[in-house]
């Protein structure tokens, strides 16, 4: 918990898509935050997000942005490669962090990360707002109160179409769906499910061999006790199922569609029959502004901190290797 009082000062660093349509905006609407920094690629581009949001100044370099004294806490939607450095600095700065998605590039970063951010006394959290999705937590709460009996089986799938895409998720090295959305279905799995990824086969289009982005990742992996889970993430299909299937030994939960709808239906089918519950599509940008800033608080939110991020660090870079090298490959336990 930290001693800050409302409404939380915040700066943004990286002025991206889903910045400017989803998070500013969230902070703008929340009585509770203020906008008061942000660093973009250039400084035309803070220029003009300050004028659009109302953000009282624009600075030029990270360093400057991590130590003005007026920021208490800092949003980093940065290029994926450079999320390690950016925390870094703002563990230095002493701001508290709101990290996006993927949290780190490899393990040996994420611990360097969490242990910066844990010796400057800041909070830390990762960007995983759809475990804020009611539909999804409620799949969770079945599954942990025993209502769907043993997992068998859960299944996770992503889509969207490919669009126009900035520079660096071009490139190889630090983009691809897997970074992009993979890492959202991998997370949920653990998360739904409370068991970990201890074993990963994964299939991707493109081919990364080729040392290409992949557009199309399919992953079946094992948890630990032995539920089988499969995640497919795609930027090549403009409409899928976008759905979560839990297969328990009692009772089995099917969604509707979790992505490009207003209602979300969970349906749960047993020897009795079937039943649907329906959600309103979870405004989740807003609601993990306004979980981190319970955080801030001491209000623990849904929210992974970097601890529990290690281990999804871990099976994303499992992934990959299954990919690279057509095998099944054991995920070690690092958390």
């Amino acid at each position: 918990m930290s001693d800050i009082q409302s409404p939380v000062r915040w700066g943004i660093v990286g002025l991206g898509w889903v910045t400017t349509d989803f998070i500013a905006p969230a902070m703008v609407k929340n009585p509770g935050s203020r906008l008061v920094a942000c660093l973009g690629s250039t400084l035309d581009k803070g220029r003009a997000f300050a004028d659009r949001f109302g953000v009282e100044r624009v600075h030029a370099d990270l360093d400057a942005l991590m130590h003005d004294p007026s920021v208490d806490a800092v949003y980093i939607a940065l290029p994926n490669a450079l999320h390690h450095a950016a925390v870094l600095a703002a563990a230095h700065g002493k701001k508290h962090v709101l990290c996006e998605k993927p949290f780190a590039m490899s393990v040996a970063q994420a611990r360097e990360m969490v242990a910066a951010c844990r010796d400057a006394g800041v909070i830390l959290r990762i960007a995983h707002q759809l475990r804020l999705d009611a539909a999804i937590g409620r799949g969770r709460d079945l599954v942990r109160s025993g209502r769907l009996g043993r997992l068998v089986a859960l299944s996770l799938a992503r889509a969207s179409g490919l669009g126009s895409r900035t520079s660096w998720r071009l490139d190889f090295a630090q983009s691809g769906v897997i970074f992009d959305v993979g890492v959202h279905l991998l997370d949920l799995i653990q998360w739904v499910s409370g068991q970990r990824f201890v074993e990963v086969a994964a299939l991707s289009h493109p081919d990364r061999r080729d040392r290409q982005p992949d557009d199309t990742v399919s992953v079946l992996g094992r948890l630990d006790a032995d539920c089988h889970a499969v995640a497919r993430a795609t930027r090549e299909v403009a409409s899928a199922e976008n759905n979560l299937i839990i297969e328990g030994s009692e009772a089995t939960l099917i969604t509707s569609a979790l992505r490009f709808a207003t209602e979300h239906v969970v349906c749960i089918r047993d020897r009795d029959g079937s039943t649907e519950e329906r959600f309103p599509a979870s405004p989740v940008y807003e609601q993990e502004v306004l979980a981190f800033e319970g955080e801030l608080r001491g209000e623990r939110s849904l929210l992974p901190d970097g601890e529990e991020s290690l281990q999804l660090v871990a099976v994303t870079q499992a992934v990959l290797q299954a990919i690279d090298e057509r095998r099944s490959v054991a995920v070690p336990a690092v958390a």
